[in-house]
């Protein structure tokens, strides 16, 4: 695992998140490279870029190189559930997210469906497969849709190169049906139970998730009620409402005591909201969330779709 290059940025202008033009040259990539120091702050693998520093890791970079060009990270500590799900496509992109500095790294983001600002990156892959196809698309950087001759033939000798490997696996396949009946039924076999395991490996990958936002929710949640500002008879409740609006989803906008606004879940505005409290003040005494929490006074059957609608 941790011999494993995974290629997270390369030289190129490219648009930011905030839609800022950023320009890295070799020695921009370089330097960060050379200031990665996990012994001083190791930066995680996520989903997605998180929208705060409490969001769950799923695996860390132990070491950063820079070649060519071109910036890897190595990784270490991936759960095999995560590694299934890279495996199977279902997460094809990476993106890096750096400090302001520009040189030091924050976090390494697995995307699905969204594309990254850096383009023309390889597809993350955590483990090595002689069969797997990997097509490396590398959109234009100049400001329109046009491509080099080189850039065309390098795609064209890549769907090539996949044509002819599907070609030759459907011809393999066809003269094993027309042969062997019996192996027909294990095909379809080997398909159904590799259907199933996907299904199995997607279950149990959504209940590891769910277990550790569990675990980051009680541990938050927890602290609210040593800093008294949760009482030990509200903690069920809160927990039991917090589970409901990261359940139903959707964000809200919200504005910092700094003035910058910005984007979060529903479940994070509340759990803000009771941490903004003052440490004296007291809610009424039953176990269900804070009076805040239910502003109808349904003594805790609160519909977070009805919250939703009033935020």
């Amino acid at each position: 695992m941790n011999d494993k290059w995974i290629e997270i940025a390369r030289t190129g202008t490219f648009t930011d998140s905030a839609g800022r033009e950023q320009t890295f040259t070799a020695g921009d990539l370089d330097a960060i490279a050379r200031r990665y120091d996990p012994q001083k702050r190791d930066a995680p693998l996520c989903f997605g870029h998180p929208q705060n520093d409490k969001a769950p890791a799923f695996g860390w970079v132990d070491k950063l190189k820079s070649e060519g060009g071109r910036l890897y990270a190595s990784f270490s500590r991936v759960p095999d559930a995560v590694r299934d799900l890279v495996a199977k496509g279902h997460y094809r992109h990476v993106s890096m997210s750096l400090m302001p500095d520009r040189v030091s790294l924050r976090h390494v983001a697995l995307l699905g469906a969204a594309q990254p600002a850096i383009d023309g990156l390889k597809a993350v892959e955590f483990s090595h497969d002689t069969r797997a196809i990997t097509v490396d698309f590398a959109a234009s950087t100049r400001g329109d849709d046009s491509m080099t001759i080189e850039e065309l033939q390098r795609q064209v000798g890549q769907l090539t190169a996949q044509l002819e490997a599907l070609k030759a696996e459907n011809a393999n396949l066809k003269k094993q049906a027309e042969t062997h009946k019996q192996d027909r039924d294990k095909a379809e076999s080997a398909r159904n139970e590799a259907e199933q395991k996907a299904e199995k490996t997607s279950a149990d990958f959504a209940a590891y998730r769910e277990k550790v936002e569990g675990e980051r929710r009680e541990a938050r949640v927890a602290g609210l009620v040593k800093a008294g500002k949760v009482k030990p008879a509200e903690k069920a409740g809160v927990l039991d409402f917090a589970a409901k609006l990261a359940a139903q989803g959707g964000t809200v906008d919200f504005a910092a005591p700094d003035g910058k606004s910005e984007t979060i879940s529903l479940e994070e505005r509340y759990l803000r909201e009771l941490e903004a409290r003052p440490a004296d003040e007291r809610a009424f005494e039953f176990a269900a969330p804070p009076a805040h929490g239910d502003p109808a006074g349904n003594g805790g059957n609160i519909d977070p779709a009805e919250l939703t609608a009033k935020l």
